[in-house]
């Protein structure tokens, strides 16, 4: 076979073109180095990694406006409830716990009545809500749990008040 017969003269690649080739297809034949670091297609990589964030950021978006939208959808007296339930909550977490009793035997039994007074409440407002399991929106259990949560909330501000638990 003769190239002649096939090719002209000026399709025929020179000298340097040759050796260019024939270097790059040496170099694509040798084995390669694995480096964990080298990245051959960095801009693949790049996509890749942006379409993972904007996929993580879209998803949380989604479950956080599902949220949203299941939490505004409840009744008002369920998101009432738990407006008292975070309050008392909230405040229950910044008020250190009363564990020693100092001072006149008076202001020990006031604190022990106080804590017993909490512990019936706790107690009341726990089987209140398992009574209910916020699928019961009656207005007479929904008002007594109000009155439990308000009464709770009303004695331990009286005890900050009086000096019996201090923050």
């Amino acid at each position: 076979m003769k190239p002649e017969e096939y090719y002209q003269p000026n399709d025929l690649p020179d000298n340097t073109t040759k050796s260019i080739l024939w270097h790059a297809i040496e170099k694509e034949i040798a084995p390669h180095r694995f480096s964990l670091f080298a990245i051959n297609d960095k801009r693949s990589f790049a996509y890749g990694i942006a379409a993972a964030l904007v996929l993580y950021l879209s998803t949380v978006g989604a479950f956080t406006l599902i949220k949203q939208l299941i939490e505004n959808g409840q009744p008002s007296v369920v998101q009432v409830d738990k407006a008292y339930q975070s309050a008392i909550y909230e405040f229950e977490k910044v008020m250190p716990r009363v564990t020693t009793i100092s001072g006149s035997p008076q202001n020990s039994d006031v604190l022990l009545a106080r804590k017993d007074q909490l512990k019936l409440l706790d107690t009341a407002i726990n089987e209140f809500k398992s009574e209910t399991q916020n699928t019961d929106l009656s207005p007479l259990k929904r008002t007594k749990l109000r009155q439990l949560y308000s009464l709770k909330l009303q004695i331990l501000q009286q005890m900050i008040e009086n000096g019996e638990i201090e923050l």
